[in-house]
């Protein structure tokens, strides 16, 4: 991937924190901090986004992710203290299914026809089935791999997983195979430097495997290719921390999640 400089399509503005991005059947669903209404469903209209159409409300209040389930109309979300799995029909807004997985959940994302949830204690990836989210597999990571966020399923059937919080620990990206085991890494302790990362929080992954990593408390979104090494910055320089990224394949948008309650639109 070749960088230029990345124009700022829009900006969709909140004042209740972004937890989480994901599209589905050209809507824009994004998931707040917040007890009820949890996800606004955004249309679009042009290069712009208008004030949310609809607003759909899970059970638990404690959310944490949100990803799309490919073929069956619904949405997942996380929620990490009830360590439970919602899902919610597009159709209706009701609650079509709830897992409980025995993990404290964080990140979601599509792999194949799987609901990937990261976990912690113990650190794991658990692949849930699409069709009625049960436990297809459970992959425990590497040791070392402490406090993971997200990760993201790549070209090659391994794993990209971020993870890292606190100064006495590693901030990374580390692909790992499909038994947990590392490949490669990418950052050490946490830092601001060029090779350093800083609470990296989420990822997207485009069709080649370059990796985008949400740089959390250094306010910026890194690009890194399939074998982890540095390419640039996507943007820097953010007026609030991005937490979560989405990346529409086809029309080539990054969303960036943002503490504030934004969602910057980036077109890549």
């Amino acid at each position: 991937m070749v960088l230029a400089d990345f124009p700022v399509n829009c900006t969709i503005t909140s004042n209740e924190e972004v937890r989480g991005v994901t599209s589905l059947d050209n809507k824009l669903f994004v998931l707040r901090n917040a007890q009820r209404d949890q996800v606004d469903v955004y249309e679009k209209y042009d290069d712009y986004y208008g004030n949310p159409v609809e607003y759909y409300s899970v059970p638990g209040d404690h959310v944490w992710d949100i990803t799309h389930n490919v073929g069956f109309g619904t949405v997942c979300i996380s929620d990490y203290r009830e360590r439970e799995v919602y899902e919610v029909s597009l159709t209706d807004a009701s609650l079509v299914d709830t897992l409980r997985v025995d993990n404290e959940l964080r990140g979601l994302s599509v792999c194949n026809y799987n609901i990937l949830v990261t976990c912690r204690h113990p650190s794991a990836l658990v692949a849930l089935d699409c069709r009625d989210l049960t436990i297809n597999k459970k992959i425990l990571l590497d040791e070392t791999i402490d406090l993971p966020w997200h990760a993201v399923q790549l070209s090659t059937g391994n794993f990209a997983v971020c993870h890292g919080s606190g100064t006495n620990m590693e901030h990374r990206v580390c692909t790992v195979d499909r038994s947990g085991r590392i490949i490669r890494s990418f950052g050490s302790g946490s830092g601001s430097d060029k090779f350093q990362l800083n609470v990296p929080c989420h990822l997207a992954v485009d069709e080649n495997d370059f990796i985008f990593v949400a740089d959390c408390l250094n306010e910026r979104v890194v690009l890194l290719t399939p074998k982890l090494n540095f390419v640039d910055y996507v943007i820097e320089n953010m007026d609030s921390r991005p937490q979560r990224l989405y990346l529409d394949r086809n029309s080539k948008d990054l969303y960036v999640g943002k503490r504030n309650g934004d969602v910057v639109v980036i077109q890549l």
